[in-house]
């Protein structure tokens, strides 16, 4: 899913605009909306950038999971929405601070 939503990115670069083909598409594939200029997809979104990132993921920080929850200061959020997640965890944080 973290693929697929990534690399589903592409950007008027000028403007900093961001679309999604999965559930903000342009109107105009390819095209901005409002200039009607080229979307770029950035190097970080592209497919194989994204599989090498959760690689190194894997290899170099999921193990700080298991030491921050021996700890017992992990908090574990789920969804697949970051605007729902990010009002958990900035409550969270709130709650610490």
């Amino acid at each position: 899913m973290i693929v697929e939503r990534i690399s589903d990115r592409w950007i008027h670069q000028p403007s900093g605009r961001v679309y999604s083909y999965s559930y903000n598409p342009p109107k105009n594939f390819g095209l901005d909306d409002e200039t009607n200029e080229e979307l770029i997809q950035r190097d970080d979104d592209k497919p194989e950038t994204v599989q090498a990132r959760l690689k190194m993921y894997t290899e170099k920080t999921a193990p700080l999971v298991d030491f921050y929850e021996k700890q017992g200061v992990l908090r574990t959020f789920k969804g697949t929405e970051s605007d729902v997640i990010f009002k958990e965890v900035d409550s969270f944080i709130n709650e610490l601070f």
